[in-house]
């Protein structure tokens, strides 16, 4: 389901050849909140089609109108709330309902993240342990856009990860455009600390076209200034690559 409501709601709005794969990867990133978003919408439907079947098959059909007199409540609820949300979010705000949403989906990514392929429960203890601060903000949107600092995080705590540096292209934006980017590679899994989920190595590869500028193992990129060491020489690859967005390395 949640791969049908990021293809409904986003096929124009995505500059990809392959847009199963795109929806595969991002049904848990912006398809759950869609879904949510939709939580009133859904429940209207859902008891609308019990309350037609009661009226169908059902007597009394009391019971029927019961069901569709919900359905027409949820339905009431959910044009309020589009209609608050048109105001609320003009003005920057979001509504109660939204703020519910984002809650919900924060539990659920939150989830998705620990119980990965690359990092799982084990991993995420590790982590925990180590940090609870960059544990906190690995499962949150605080880690967004610095995936730079963030995989190498990571990976200095889970020893036997690969670290990778190169290239992905925006799916959001036309173009071909390259765009700096950061992961660490573990159990032939991609952890991707902006997706915050696991992502098989051959669909990320394949659905960014990733271009690898070079992986370090622990004991290269386990040593001091690492970054420092290698920033010179990866933004000029970035130049050489026509590759945006590499200054914060």
């Amino acid at each position: 389901m949640l791969e049908l409501i990021t293809y409904n709601y986003y096929h124009n709005e995505v500059f990809t050849t392959d847009f199963k794969l795109f929806c595969k990867l991002y049904k848990w990133h912006i398809g759950l909140y869609s879904l949510l978003a939709l939580r009133k919408k859904i429940c209207a439907f859902v008891f609308g089609m019990i309350g037609i079947a009661l009226l169908i098959f059902i007597k009394p059909i009391l019971y029927g109108l019961v069901f569709i007199d919900l359905s027409l409540l949820f339905i009431n609820i959910h044009i309020r709330e589009i209609t608050k949300a048109i105001k609320f979010n003009e003005a920057g705000l979001k509504t109660p309902a939204q703020k519910r949403a984002y809650q919900i989906e924060g539990f659920i990514r939150r989830f998705i993240s620990i119980n990965g392929k690359a990092l799982g429960p084990k991993e995420w203890k590790a982590i925990k342990e180590y940090d609870i601060d960059l544990y906190n903000n690995l499962l949150s949107n605080e880690c967004n856009h610095c995936c730079y600092y963030y995989s190498l995080e990571i990976a200095r705590i889970i020893r036997d990860s690969t670290l990778m540096w190169g290239a992905i292209e925006e799916p959001f934006k036309d173009g071909h455009k390259y765009y700096a980017h950061a992961v660490i590679l573990r159990n032939g899994y991609i952890y991707d600390s902006n997706m915050r989920q696991s992502i098989k190595y051959e669909d990320f590869a394949k659905f960014y076209k990733f271009k690898l500028y070079k992986q370090w193992n622990y004991d290269e990129y386990s040593q001091e200034d690492f970054r420092k060491l290698q920033r010179a020489e990866f933004r000029k690859w970035c130049e050489d690559n026509n590759v945006l967005d590499y200054e914060k390395f």
